[in-house]
């Protein structure tokens, strides 16, 4: 009986963590990459750890339709960029956005402050040259953007060199 428990015990937090990386890479996987230029937001907290934190800048186009976030949700509606890096943008309802376009973005997920976590070794380092480049306008985040309007960070850009989530160094 003892051992058993202690067995379960022991192989339940594991299977959760497997669950959660599968889960993950799932996301990844299944979703539509669009890059967005960040601007700064408060890029430090020694409470919870090293990490960069920004936000998205979204320039929507103003001549389509628009969404009362009063009424409906809002999503912001991505279709492949046109000219420049980023993705075309406009604000639409979310049912017509996930129906009509390339990916749906929700405007609520849009406007929160990001955090993408880095290695303590680089933190610093990586910290400055994020300020530089978004002075510069050259820093972006790679989104993967699933079809129900929820994001996940898969890499950061920083004048053109691409920093996974995942790095080590």
């Amino acid at each position: 009986m003892w051992r058993s428990f202690t067995a379960v015990a022991v192989a339940l937090p594991i299977v959760a963590i497997v669950f959660g990386i599968v889960r993950s890479e799932l996301v990844l996987s299944r979703a539509q990459d669009f890059r967005f230029e960040i601007q700064g937001y408060d890029p430090r907290d020694l409470l919870r750890g090293r990490y960069l934190q920004f936000r998205l800048r979204i320039e929507a186009s103003s001549d389509v339709e628009t969404c009362d976030e009063a009424t409906q949700e809002c999503c912001f509606c991505l279709s492949s960029p046109s000219a420049g890096p980023t993705p075309d943008v406009s604000r639409t309802p979310c049912e017509v956005a996930r129906a009509q376009c390339d990916g749906a973005l929700q405007v609520r997920y849009a406007s929160e402050p990001q955090r993408f976590y880095v290695p303590e070794a680089r933190a610093t380092d990586l910290e400055q040259r994020l300020i530089d480049a978004q002075t510069k306008r050259t820093a972006f985040v790679v989104l993967a953007v699933e079809k129900d309007g929820s994001a996940q960070i898969r890499e950061l850009i920083v004048d053109g060199e691409p920093i996974l989530a995942s790095e080590e160094r």
